[in-house]
């Protein structure tokens, strides 16, 4: 498809440009310079399709010379500073044939010469040589002088200042000229809409789709050897875009987030009343809502009962059993929680260990461990009657001393007697003799403490009875250094 470019560029000697030189290698021609007293021989350049000079009316004859022509603009700058020559490069479109392109390019070279009165000198390049792909393209030079008669007068000073506009003018040319020779031709695309080109930037003809970027000598290298780069990569996804789709995938993805949205709002419409639900059942959760500033539904008034005929009126039982309000029914309340274990108010609920009711006297014993001291048992009235007893032991309370006294049953099977607390000192002590003699044996150590506590089981049982361990202290060897018989002694024996 057509894409619009066109750049101008300057030559100046403080670059170390010079016009002759650029006008050769555009030309790919030898041309002699004047001023550098050198040859520029760009003859084996094969990417030039086209070149041709363009002159005003009134312009000499000499100015047909390509040579002659670029030495008189050099020499016609008289600083060492000065600009001698001015470029503008465009893009051809790919749809036009090498006659309409040439065709294109001599149309506007025209009208510059016509508008600056100034010497231009157009050439068509296509770069199939250093990419597969085919780049149009065209170098137009201009002189920065107006050309007469009697040779190169005063400056064309308009294009080089930007506040004159006159570099916005020639980009909104160029597209307009474009598109004239292409809707001559009759050029169009797929969609069968005649093709063109517009000056402006994708943000002012209201296209959201990014543009591409110049990709710069290194990356085009890359690109053509086949290694992607970013800037690759990023023209590629530029390239692919696809309005329709883009469009389509839209349309889908507002579906979704409306859906959500509808989901979200039930959810919010009942979240209240589930908060309020799991506030019956557990209170934490309820004020953890309210720590993070959750709104929440109050929760519904509970109906307590105190009498024991609306209880029975309510739930119909059947046993004449007294029932206060339960301990769960007060955790339904906000805020309310059950009083941890070996609290006050525990304590004063299970006596703070596990208790045990025995039906011959009806007394309350204790079965805590022993080194909990007993609390002290108020004595009950004699006129109290035995039904008190059990009402004392509300069905809740009656499932918290059946789980104490499991707990303690449990506990006392842990616990060793004094005959097993004696073996399991003396297995001690043989562990601590064994460590002592094999200490310089690890490997015999270990497998003789294995066997030790292979055995344990048995000798707690009473199956194996280990014997008293008598510890042997081993006395330390002390060397003794036998004094060295002298020359006497030795004669005697």
């Amino acid at each position: 498809m057509a894409i619009y470019h066109l750049s101008v560029k300057t030559f100046s000697r403080s670059n170390g440009q010079s016009a002759t030189a650029a006008v050769a290698y555009r030309a790919g021609a030898k041309i002699y310079s004047d001023r550098d007293r050198c040859h520029h021989d760009y003859t084996r350049k094969s990417d030039v399709l086209h070149s041709e000079i363009f002159l005003p009316e009134n312009a000499p004859e000499w100015a047909l010379d390509r040579q002659q022509l670029w030495n008189e603009v050099e020499s016609a700058e008289k600083r060492k500073n000065s600009t001698v020559a001015r470029e503008f490069e465009v893009a051809l479109p790919h749809e036009l044939n090498e006659e309409q392109r040439i065709a294109l390019v001599q149309d506007f070279a025209k009208q510059i010469v016509a508008r600056h009165g100034c010497a231009v000198d157009a050439h068509l390049h296509d770069d199939r040589s250093r990419n597969k792909k085919q780049n149009f393209h065209a170098h137009i030079m201009l002189s920065t002088r107006r050309l007469e008669q009697d040779g190169f007068t005063t400056k064309t000073r308009e294009l080089d200042e930007r506040k004159s506009g006159e570099v916005v003018y020639w980009r909104e040319q160029w597209a307009k000229t474009t598109n004239e020779h292409l809707h001559e031709y009759g050029i169009r695309d797929k969609n069968n809409n005649l093709i063109g080109i517009d000056h402006r930037s994708l943000k002012d003809q209201g296209l959201e789709r990014e543009p591409t970027i110049k990709m710069g000598v290194g990356a085009s290298a890359l690109e053509r050897k086949g290694i992607k780069t970013e800037l690759g990569n990023f023209n590629r996804a530029v390239s692919a875009y696809d309005p329709d789709a883009v469009n389509e995938l839209l349309e889908k993805q507002l579906k979704q987030a409306t859906e959500f949205q509808n989901k979200a709002l039930f959810v919010k419409r009942r979240l209240p009343e589930v908060k309020r639900d799991i506030a019956e059942k557990q209170p934490k959760l309820y004020q953890a809502f309210d720590d993070l500033g959750i709104p929440t539904a109050e929760p519904e008034p509970i109906r307590s009962v105190d009498h024991e005929q609306e209880r029975e009126r309510i739930e119909p039982i059947s046993e004449p059993v007294d029932r206060s309000p339960s301990f769960e029914s007060d955790s339904n309340e906000r805020g309310r929680e059950l009083p941890p274990v070996g609290s006050s108010e525990s304590n004063e609920l299970g006596q703070g260990h596990t208790s045990e009711v025995r039906s011959e006297n009806k007394t309350v014993a204790s079965t805590a461990p022993r080194d909990i001291a007993e609390r002290p048992q108020q004595p009950l009235e004699p006129h109290e009657p035995q039904q008190a007893i059990q009402a004392s032991l509300q069905p809740d309370n009656q499932a918290v001393v059946a789980k104490q006294e499991e707990l303690a049953q449990q506990t006392e099977l842990l616990t060793e007697s004094p005959e097993q607390e004696a073996i399991r000192a003396n297995i001690e002590a043989v562990k601590r003799m064994v460590s002592e003699v094999y200490a310089n044996e690890p490997e015999k150590l270990k497998k003789m403490l294995n066997a030790i506590d292979d055995k344990i089981p048995d000798i707690m049982s009473g199956e194996v009875v280990l014997p008293p361990i008598k510890v042997k202290t081993i006395p330390e060897r002390v060397a003794v250094r036998t004094p060295k018989p002298s020359k006497d002694q030795d004669i005697e024996r």
